[in-house]
C-alpha cells in the first residue's frame, strides 16, 4: 500500500516494494547478540521507493489511486532491482519443497548451491549469461553431460520463476545450451539375463527383481509400495500420492497384477505398511536398494546395468510382445508419448518386412 508524503509544497508517492540488507545490523541479523529490531532478524528491510507527484491534494490522491490499482493488478512493471540471489535462493527453495516432489527438491537445492558457490551473486540482477556458461563449462570437469542437463534444467526453472516474480526481466539462462547428447537404445535384460539373475537371489531381493519386471515401476514407487495400494481381489496396483510420497508428474495409475507376482504377494500380504522393509522393518532405502541391486549384478555375471533397467526390460519386453506403444505409455506413466517412442525401434518388424522386398533381379 502507498502513502502520500508532503514535502516542500509537493506531495509525493512513497510505497516499499523489494528488499535490501538491513542498514542496522548489515545483514548479520543480530546486534550486541541480540536480534535485531529493524529487520526482526530477518538481515533484510523493505526498500522504500518515492516519487514526486503534485503540489495539489486532490490531484495526488487520485494518482495513488490508480497507482494502487494498477500496483495490485502487477500492470506497472516495476522491478525489484535491489533483490539480492541469497534471498531469492530461500525463496525459491520454499517454493520448490512446498511443490514439487522431494527429489526434485534436491536436485534444485544442489543445483542453486553449486551455482551460488561458484559465481558467488550478491544480487539477482547482477546474474548475466557469461557467468552461466562458465558455471556449466565448471561443473563439466566434474560431471557427465546427462547430470549437467538435468542441473542447467533446474537453474533455468528457477531463473524463470524469478521472472514470473517480476524480479528480473529475462532470464538470462534462456539461450544457454548443454551438448547434445547421444541418443542410445535404452538398455534391457534379455530373458536368458533375467532368468540368471533371479536365480542367483532369493527372499526379499528376488521379490523385488519380480517386481520391478512384472510392474515397470520406477525405484520411488517400488519403495514407497504399501499393502493398501494392492488389490488382490481385483488384481491391480494403485500408483498415487500420499502422505510425504508424490509419483512423478503426480500421475495416478493402475497396473494390473500379473499372474506371476500375486502369488508371490499374496502369501506375505498384511493389512498395512510397506510391502519392502529393512532389517528394522522401515521403508527400505533407495541407496540399499542399488548397493543390493549392484552386488547381484556381479554375481549373476550380467554386463553392467542399474534398477532403472528393469523398467526399460518391462517396456521392452511389452513392446517386443506387440503391445501399442500408447498401452505401453499409460502402464508406465508417462506424461507423454514422446518419451514412450525410445522403445519404438523395438515395434517395427513392418520395415524389416519393407526392406526384404527389395528385388533388384541382381
Amino acid at each position: 500500500m502507498s502513502f502520500l508524503i508532503k514535502r516542500k509544497k509537493t506531495y509525493h508517492l512513497c510505497w516499499y516494494q523489494g528488499k535490501k540488507t538491513c542498514p542496522v545490523c548489515n545483514g548479520k541479523k543480530t546486534v550486541n547478540n541480540k536480534s535485531c529490531k529493524r529487520c526482526r532478524g530477518s538481515g533484510e528491510t523493505y526498500q522504500r521507493h518515492e516519487k514526486s507527484v503534485s503540489p495539489d491534494r486532490q490531484a495526488a490522491l487520485e494518482y495513488k489511486v490508480e497507482f494502487d490499482r494498477k500496483f495490485f493488478r502487477k500492470e506497472l512493471g516495476l522491478q525489484d532491482n535491489k533483490k539480492t540471489w541469497a534471498s531469492f535462493v530461500e525463496e525459491y527453495l520454499a517454493y520448490s519443497k512446498a511443490n514439487k516432489r522431494p527429489r526434485t527438491y534436491s536436485i534444485d537445492k544442489e543445483t542453486l548451491e553449486s551455482f551460488s558457490n561458484f559465481v558467488k551473486p550478491f544480487l539477482l540482477k547482477d546474474i548475466a549469461p557469461y557467468h552461466i556458461e562458465q558455471w556449466k563449462q565448471e561443473k563439466l570437469k566434474k560431471v557427465n553431460h546427462t547430470t549437467l542437463k538435468f542441473g542447467l534444467c533446474q537453474l533455468k526453472a528457477a531463473l524463470s520463476k524469478a521472472v514470473e516474480w517480476e524480479f528480473l526481466n529475462r532470464n538470462p539462462a534462456k539461450n544457454i545450451k548443454t551438448a547434445k547428447i547421444p541418443l542410445k537404445p535404452p538398455r534391457f535384460l534379455s530373458k536368458e539375463e533375467i532368468k540368471k539373475l533371479l536365480s542367483a537371489t532369493s527372499g526379499q531381493m528376488k521379490l523385488i527383481i519380480q517386481t520391478f519386471i512384472y510392474t515397470g515401476f520406477r525405484i520411488s514407487e517400488l519403495i514407497n509400495l504399501r499393502w493398501e495400494y494392492i488389490n488382490f481381489k481385483r488384481q491391480e496396483i494403485t500408483i498415487q500420492a500420499y502422505d510425504d510420497f508424490q509419483p512423478k508428474d503426480y500421475e495416478f495409475r493402475v497396473i494390473p497384477l500379473h499372474i506371476k507376482l500375486f502369488p508371490e504377494l499374496y502369501k506375505i500380504k498384511k493389512d498395512s505398511g510397506y510391502v519392502f522393509t529393512n532389517n528394522e522393518n522401515q521403508k527400505l532405502s533407495r541407496r540399499r536398494v542399488e548397493e543390493n541391486f549392484q552386488r547381484l549384478i556381479k554375481q549373476s555375471g550380467i554386463n553392467y546395468c542399474k534398477p532403472h533397467d528393469l523398467r526399460h526390460t518391462y517396456a521392452s519386453h511389452l513392446v517386443m510382445s506387440g503391445v501399442d506403444l500408447r498401452t505401453v505409455k499409460e502402464l508406465l506413466g508417462h506424461s507423454s508419448i514422446n518419451t514412450t517412442m525410445i522403445y519404438s525401434h523395438l515395434s517395427k518388424p513392418h520395415i524389416k518386412k519393407a526392406v526384404g522386398m527389395l528385388n533388384y533381379g541382381l
